[in-house]
């Protein structure tokens, strides 16, 4: 099968060298380029995305295409984004078998999600580097989205899935209110061409039927930022930056919370009271 056949040319680091080379291509550090060159990786990652026929995917950051040739087949359709317009010549020849494959030129984040269906499937091999803005774009947007796969740093999935304590962290809180995530596997960085400085990580995220909070939007975010703002400070130093040390007392007494706890090991329900405390002592301003 043809796409099969360019599947495990794509993986080859010799094959992605020489593509590169006839194009007078090298990869970009500052977008993060490092290509999946791991043709069994690769077939883990189709299985955890476990593409569905009726699907809309949509991949950010195509690259070469090694896995948009390897979801096409199972998808309605595919739009494969890419930012760097030097590798979209190479990316609409490796795709030109699909026509369900739709070759967006531009940033990810610049794209407005329900312009390119409903209920996506979103999958990609994110740059290390705007990875918190992929989510938060995913966050802001989730109305538009089903599910999605990532390959991320390998530090970041741990921090997304870690509970309340000394790993947890204001995005992984954030994404978890939306999101039910799961840490699959590690991904090795020679699975890459080039190599990362670390490993990987590769991580599934299923959005929840309602949020796990009742907190209006532009509230939460307000309160995780003030929470998350000083971290090895205790929760009554981050609030008397706002309150009195009386006032600080006095609130933390009465939501029941240890002055001397700090904001990561606080749970959604605590995080939840105390955002609406805040609220109405008008210090996180008012919603949209």
């Amino acid at each position: 099968m043809p796409a099969l056949l360019a599947v495990e040319k794509l993986t080859s680091p010799t094959v992605i060298r020489r593509i590169l080379a006839e194009h007078g291509l090298e990869p970009r550090k500052a977008l993060g380029q490092h290509f999946l060159a791991d043709a069994n990786i690769l077939a883990k990652i189709v299985e955890a995305i476990a593409p569905a026929p009726k699907e809309v995917a949509v991949e950010v950051g195509s690259g070469l295409g090694t896995l948009t040739v390897a979801l096409a087949p199972f998808v309605e359709k595919l739009w494969a984004v890419e930012v760097d317009p030097r590798l979209l010549p190479i990316l609409r020849a490796h795709t030109e078998a699909f026509p369900n494959v739709h070759v967006l030129s531009g940033d990810f984040l610049d794209l407005e999600l329900r312009s390119l269906g409903k209920e996506l499937l979103v999958v990609g091999n994110l740059p290390y580097g705007i990875t918190s803005e992929i989510f938060l774009k995913l966050i802001r947007e989730r109305e538009s989205v089903a599910r999605a796969v990532f390959m991320v740093q390998w530090e970041v999935g741990e921090k997304l899935i870690a509970p309340p304590g000394p790993k947890a962290n204001r995005l992984g809180v954030h994404v978890r209110t939306y999101f039910e995530v799961e840490l699959l596997r590690k991904i090795p960085k020679t699975a890459f061409f080039p190599h990362p400085e670390v490993d990987g990580a590769l991580i599934r995220l299923k959005k929840l039927p309602t949020p796990r909070v009742s907190l209006p939007e532009e509230l939460w975010e307000k309160t995780l930022a003030l929470v998350f703002s000083h971290r090895r400070k205790t929760l009554r130093r981050v609030l008397a930056s706002s309150l009195s040390p009386a006032q600080a007392d006095a609130l933390l007494a009465e939501l029941g919370l240890d002055p001397r706890v700090r904001g990561e090991a606080l749970n959604f329900s605590d995080l939840e009271r105390l955002g609406w405390a805040l609220y109405r002592l008008g210090l996180l301003g008012q919603s949209r």
